[in-house]
This record gives structure tokens, sequence and C-alpha cells, in this order.
């Protein structure tokens, strides 16, 4: 992360921190622990969470030092801002183009040029929140999305020094108190955006990460009243590496970040305000040569690792803890020639202090970042890719890219523009049971439908129903990721209520004919008899459409192993149970007895799409691919499944007959 002391203080002042150096270096080698898989490191990405209230404190306590002396100026402040956090930048960008250039399908590579353009300009964290979506690409496919936290740095950068600016005039205490309710404001939006299920925005929003900054800026402007002497030294700076580390070793899930990063954030804080003393032995550790090496270079470090682990692993991370750890050392030593070559001549260098200087190169830079960007997706550069190695893997990738598309394609305009008889609820867009309710039983609704309860599979099912049968009247009752049962997943609630709304869509004479279809994961599955029960109870008429495949890796994944060994996906006749994610087989055997005992009819889509327990990639030896993901068919998939589901004569009997 950008702000090191370095950066702010010289090297040789007597004021210089150095055992802050040793605390980011603990902080950017639990980040990459975290990322490389490690167990012990489950909360390693908090690592970034002590980085933005470090930078915090730098940064408020430069710019309070500068206006108490009547020296500050934001546009200087801004260039020097730029001048620490672009030029280590460019060999990553640099390094991240070739790596997407070999490794990615055009769908990809295209996506790829946004995240290129808004990694070198920061505003990463919002391009990403744009594209956050049940069905987005996996995060470790994605070359730039370590930049996000960088982007939070720049924008901390551009609103922090007017709020100091203004304020700094009104008080002494000003300052510290309008930071002090920014950082209350940021805290209770941070968690307001958690429990109404926006986690994605409490992530990578800066006013709901801004909280994290002001705390460590509070420390800056409270440093005359903090307490001195040795005992303060060593208990606030061993409670605050306590703290750290036990978020980092200590996560066991829950709700994050709002509360869930109080324990770095604190702990980080309980380190900046302890005092430095001569005799305290946590400073003198962190102060150790090897922690002083990694923490000046933990920027460089942190901003080539994430692109080198998902070069190394382009398509799934989860199983690849052997080439991550050798990664994980190369980019101590990428991150040392970046610092060594880079950032620091530029630094220090006096062709790159004057604002002028660095308007020049700065904006050289980020001219040339913005003409790639825009230009990666077109033809030229498309041709470039053809001609480089590993082509036949690209054009798989593409594939696979392709049917992602037309899969999102279909299931939007069903979703935005549904035909006549069709009628979408979803707990995605939904909030509460009541708002469901009366989504169901909506008087525009269509009558006598087929009511379908599901998750994303049962979309699919959906899906092949509309298509095939466009007259059959439907009405989808869905929630992304749960089996149709009421349970907690997660942090989430899955199908809250199920039962009482089951009950009141019967007596609204809503509930005729169920089509129950889910990926049905293991565990998760056996919430499925209580709701066939409650079915049974309640009269209806049950189709249960059973599990299919759930794979191991994405396709990519699958793709991209057998490139490298010289084949390709086509080779392959079908994956087998042994590349299953959970017991399929098993679930399927349960499923069907969990509705048989209910009285309800059973489509066995596992038999289906895997007769003799090998399930077919490609629609034949040439046809098209099958899934897009792991799990998740394409629309020639959907073909497949629409053709085992009406040509059953009891299921067309099902559908057809009210």
């Amino acid at each position: 992360m950008p702000d090191s002391p370095a950066a702010v203080t010289a090297l040789d002042s007597p004021t210089y921190r150095h055992e802050l150096d040793g605390l980011r270096a603990i902080a950017v080698l639990c980040v990459l622990g975290y990322h490389a898989g490690y167990n012990d490191f489950a909360g390693g990405f908090m690592g970034v969470d002590v980085f933005l209230t470090l930078s915090g404190y730098l940064i408020t306590q430069q710019i309070t030092r500068a206006l108490a002396n009547g020296r500050f100026h934001p546009g200087r402040f801004w260039l020097r801002r730029v001048r620490r956090l672009l030029p280590a930048m460019l060999p990553v960008l640099g390094f991240a183009l070739v790596s997407a250039l070999l490794l990615k399908g055009q769908g990809a590579f295209a996506a790829f040029a946004g995240h290129f353009l808004s990694a070198g300009f920061f505003y990463s964290n919002y391009q990403f929140l744009a594209e956050a979506d049940y069905f987005a690409r996996a995060s470790d496919t994605n070359l730039l999305l370590h930049t996000w936290s960088l982007s939070l740095e720049w924008q901390f950068y551009l609103v922090t020094p007017l709020v100091l600016m203004a304020t700094v005039r009104l008080g002494k205490g000003a300052p510290l108190v309008a930071l002090g309710a920014l950082a209350a404001v940021s805290l209770l939006l941070s968690e307001a955006l958690i429990g109404s299920g926006r986690e994605s925005w409490a992530f990578y929003g800066v006013l709901p990460r801004y909280w994290e900054f002001v705390l460590g800026g509070l420390v800056a402007l409270l440093v005359p009243y903090l307490p001195q002497g040795l005992l303060a030294a060593t208990g606030l700076r061993a409670g605050g590496i306590a703290l750290i580390l036990w978020g980092i070793f200590g996560y066991a899930g829950g709700s994050f970040p709002g509360v869930g990063a109080l324990l770095p954030v604190t702990g980080t804080v309980l380190v900046l305000a302890a005092p430095r003393h001569p005799k305290d032995l946590l400073r003198r550790a962190l102060d150790i040569a090897p922690l002083q090496w990694v923490g000046l270079r933990s920027y460089a470090i942190y901003l080539v690792h994430w692109p080198l682990f998902v070069t190394v692993t382009p398509a799934d991370m989860s199983q690849s803890e052997g080439p991550l750890s050798a990664a994980l050392l190369v980019s101590l030593a990428l991150g040392h020639l970046i610092y060594r070559y880079v950032e620091t001549p530029v630094r220090s260098g006096t062709r790159f202090t004057s604002s002028a200087a660095i308007l020049r190169y700065g904006g050289g830079a980020l001219a040339t970042i913005a003409v790639i960007g825009l230009t990666l997706p077109t033809a030229p550069v498309a041709a470039l890719g053809r001609a480089l190695p590993l082509a036949g893997l690209r054009a798989t990738l593409t594939e696979i890219d392709n049917s992602r598309e037309a899969y999102l394609t279909r299931m939007d305009r069903l979703a935005s523009n549904p035909r006549d008889g069709l009628h979408y609820c979803s707990y995605d867009s939904l909030s509460g049971p009541d708002q469901m309710l009366a989504c169901l039983t909506d008087p525009s609704g269509p009558e006598d439908a087929v009511l379908l309860i599901g998750d994303s599979h049962g979309r699919d099912v959906l899906l092949a129903l509309s298509y095939a049968l466009p007259d059959l009247p439907l009405v989808l009752f869905h929630q992304s990721s749960c089996v149709p049962a009421t349970y907690v997943r997660g942090r989430s609630l899955c199908f809250p209520d199920l039962t009482q709304t089951l009950t009141e869509l019967a007596e609204a004479g809503r509930l005729n004919r169920v089509i129950l279809a889910s990926r049905w994961m293991a565990g998760e599955h056996e919430g499925a008899a209580d709701t066939l029960a409650t079915l049974d109870r309640l009269g209806a008429e049950v189709l249960v459409v059973g599990p299919g495949p759930t794979f191991d890796a994405p396709m990519e994944s699958y793709a991209t192993d057998l490139a490298l060994s010289g084949q390709s996906l086509r080779d392959v006749p079908g994956l087998g149970p042994d590349r299953f994610a959970f017991d399929v087989r098993g679930v399927n055997a349960d499923m069907r007895g969990y509705a048989e005992a209910a009285g309800a009819r059973y489509v066995d889509r596992y038999a289906a799409m895997c007769p003799d327990d090998l399930c077919r990639i490609f629609d034949g030896a040439d046809g098209p691919i099958l899934y897009f993901d792991q799990q998740h068919l394409s629309p020639a998939g959907l073909d497949v499944l629409a053709a085992v589901l009406f040509g059953d004569p009891r299921i067309m009997a099902f559908a057809t007959d009210p």
C-alpha cells in the first residue's frame, strides 16, 4: 500500500517511526498468505484494513502539519500523491496486460480493458462494484482486482484535505469533531448497507470505508494528548498487535467490513498511539531488518503479487497452494525490483520533484493508460491476440465467454421483459415475505400457473420451460444460491417463512402445480424434505427436478490446465464424479427418496446430463459447450435439459394439464 512512512518523513529523521514499516510488513505478508490459500490466514485480508488506517494517520499528520505552518496547497499535495501512487502501478499494468493477452478469452479481455483503465485512473473500486453480480466472473480471475484498495486511498486523498482545510479555521478542536462525526456516519452507513444485503457497497465504497482512514487520522490529531512512558508504549503496542493478529488468525466468518473490521483497525490505532520508548522490546522487534525490508517494499509487493497469482492460476486459485507459494516468493523479488528501479528513483530523483515535472510525466503516463485501455477491445489488438501463443486456449475461453453472455442475455430478457403468462418474483430484489407474497399473488399474474420454486438452477428450468412451452403460465419464486427451504446460509436467510408463504398461497388458490428445482447443495438439500411434506399437506401436485453436476472447478480452469499440458478441452469425453464439488449422486438418491415419500414426480437431471456417470461437456464432438462455469448450463445445455423435460410424457402431462 502506498503511504509508507518513507513517503511522508525522511528515513533519517528522528521522528521517523521505523516500527510502522514492521507493521506494514506483517500486514502485507498476511494478505499474501490469505491470497495464497493458507488455512491459518483466514483473516489475512484484514491486512488491507491495517494499511488503510496507517494511511489515514500518515496523511492526516502530513496535512495538519503543513496547515499549521501555512504551507499546505491542495494541488501540490495531490500531485505528490500521484507521484507516489502511479509509478509503481505502471509496470504492474504492463505485466497484467501481457497476461491478459495470453490467457483471456474475448469477453474476459474486454472486461480487462475496463479494469486496466479504472485501475490506472484509480476508480476501480466503483468499476468492480458495478460488475458485482451473482453471475460475475470469479474474482480470482480478475488480474487487477486488488487495485480497489488503491482507489479508496486516492479518493481519501481527494476528500480529506478539503475537510481539514474547511474546519481548521473554525478552531483547534473543529477538525477532530468533524473527522469523528464522519467516522461515526461512515461506520453506521457500512452497517446499514450490510444489514440491507448490499455488502458489495460496504466493501468497495469509499464512504462506508472512510471511517477506517479517519480513525488513524484521529490518532495524528490527538498526539499531544496521548500517554507516554514505557508502560503505555508496551501496553498499547502489545494490545494493538494482539488485536490485529487475533483478527487475522482467528477470523471465523461474519459481517465484514463494518464492525467486523474493528479488530484490525482498533489494533492499528493502538500501535499508532503507542509512544516511542527506547526500552520497548516490541518496538525493537518491529524494527528488525527483515520486517523493515518487506515494509519498505510493501506497496510494490502488494501491487505485483495479485496479477502474478492470477497469471500462475488463471482460472481457479482454490486448489493451487503450491504454485501460489512459489509466486509469493517471486512477488517479494519483483516488489524489490519495482521499489529499487521505479519507486525510489521517482520519489528521490530531483527531475520528478517539481509540480511541472509531475504534471508532465504523470500526465503522459495517464494519457498512455487511457489510449491503451480504450483501444484494447479493438480489432488490431484482437489480431495481435490471435498471433500470440495459446491461441487455441483463447478460442475455447472465448466460446465459454460467448455462452455466458448468451445465457445472461436470455435471462435478462426474461426478467426485464417477461412474456405474457410469466411472472418473476425474486428475493434478490424483494425484501421479506410480505413483499414476496404480494408479488406471487399479484392480480396481474397468470391464472392457474405452475409455481416454480428454486435458485439459479430453478431459473434454468424456467428458461427451458418458457422457450419450449411459450403458452405455459409460470410464476417463479426465486432466491439465488438457496435450496427451497427456510434456513440460514452464510449471512442470508433463505426463503424466509416459506411454510407460511406456501400456506397463504394455497389459501389464495395459487398452489396447484409446483416445481422444485435447485442445485441441491449437499447438506442444504435435506431441508427439501420438510418443504415437500408441506406441499403434500397442502394438496399441491409437485414435480422435483433433481441436481445436475456441480464440478470442482469452472470450465475455464479445465480448459487452461489442459492447454498448458498440450491438450484441448474437446479432447476430454466428459467429467466423472471425481471432479464433483460434492457427492451429487448421493444427493440425487436422497432427493428421489424425498420426492417419492411425498408422492411427487421426479426428474433425474443427473442421469440425463451424466449417462453412465460421465458428464458431457460438449453437445457432440463438434457441438457447443454445455456449461459456462462449474455448474450453470449454457443455452445449448438448456436445450438438452428441455429435451429431457419434454421427452417424458408424465412431465408433459404435469406441465400442460391444469
